[in-house]
């Protein structure tokens, strides 16, 4: 039976680089993409610019009339073309939809309606809302120092309030390595507003949240699945299924159907965990060599935690100064690579539109 989509639109998957590190580890930056042909950085950006502008088509949509296009160059122009392409598409899909047969719509619940059982368990009242889509399997595999891929077939879905979930199966090298969603993004390869939410294998399993703004990661929060989700399996070649539920400036993070993480994006930066300081050794007043070795090893801590602490406070600013809080968005599966290879499978992957 063909899966229920609103809107069926190319392909999108892109590799970027960037400072990738869970918890001042891995999401120190997502800032750039990586270098390619003047073709296939003109097609990257034509494909950001496609999706920028249909969110601000969206916007603008509901409060007043088009304005005039774009300037008419390369770039601008195809991406006025593929976003025009896709209001178009999601205008035939809306008609198609109201049009159908009571035959059909029960055909496109039906494929739909594990999922439409499962939403109680993550608070949502099936009736509230309707399917965006149901994704085939896909699987992204990425290898290299501090990169990420990502990919959605249906990539123009705009959301706002939704429940997205997979069953996913990875291979990593690293457990500093993992694999979920970047959710209300902009688009905007220049400057990044966006969510991740990224399941890994470190510390027997963990899900890591990161608020990207202006292209900067502004925020993280760390939660641990192990000692919550009995049915984590952090090992290699096994599955587990997140799912995240935002509503607002509110997010629900679930792992096998067992929450371990709420929060409010707007909650401000947390103290970043300091390791402890180096411990003098015992004879420090008679060993001259292993008094030297202390001073250097306490000298380069102090300068790790003077780092830690400026990083830290200058975050802190940049998210008081900024509005965190993005109403609506762009969703794709993604993997993200500390360094090794990983290997993201993601199954039974489908979104939900909260409507109420």
């Amino acid at each position: 039976m063909a899966s229920p989509t609103l809107v069926a639109s190319t392909a999108t998957k892109r590799r970027v680089t960037a400072g990738l590190a869970f918890a001042a580890l891995f999401f120190a930056g997502l800032a750039c993409l990586s270098g390619g042909s003047g073709s296939e950085v003109d097609s990257r950006q034509a494909t950001a610019d496609a999706l920028s502008l249909s969110i601000q088509q969206t916007t603008a949509a509901e409060v007043a009339p088009a304005t005039d296009a774009p300037a008419d160059n390369s770039a601008i122009a195809t991406a006025q073309a593929q976003a025009t392409a896709q209001t178009i598409a999601s205008q035939q899909t809306a008609t198609a939809v109201a049009g159908m047969s009571a035959a059909d719509a029960e055909a496109t619940r039906q494929a739909f309606g594990p999922f439409l059982d499962a939403l109680p368990t993550y608070g949502v009242d099936p009736n509230a809302g309707r399917p965006a889509w149901i994704h085939p399997p896909v699987t992204i595999d990425i290898e290299g120092h501090l990169v990420a891929d990502y990919a959605n077939q249906y990539i123009g879905t705009v959301v706002t309030d939704f429940v997205i979930s997979s069953d996913i199966t990875w291979n990593t090298q690293y457990g500093t390595a993992g694999c979920g969603f970047a959710l209300r993004s902009n688009g905007n390869e220049e400057s990044f507003d966006q969510y991740f939410v990224i399941a890994t294998r470190g510390g027997n399993g963990r899900v890591e949240f990161a608020l990207q703004a202006g292209g900067e990661i502004l925020n993280t929060k760390d939660f641990y699945a192990y000692g919550l989700d009995d049915n984590f399996d952090w090992r290699n070649d096994t599955t587990n299924r997140l799912t995240i539920v935002i509503r607002g400036p509110l997010v629900w993070l679930y792992t096998n159907d067992t929450l371990i993480g709420e929060f409010d994006v707007n909650d401000p930066p947390t103290q970043p965990y300091i390791p402890p300081a180096p411990t003098p050794p015992p004879d420090i007043d008679d060993n001259p060599e292993a008094a030297a070795a202390y001073e250097i090893a306490r000298g380069e801590y102090n300068a790790t935690v003077a780092q830690i602490n400026a990083e830290f406070y200058a975050r802190q600013q940049a998210f008081v100064e900024t509005d965190v809080e993005f109403e609506k968005g762009f969703v794709a599966m993604l993997a993200v690579n500390e360094s090794g290879y990983t290997t993201c499978t993601f199954e039974n992957t489908w979104l939900f539109l909260i409507e109420e």
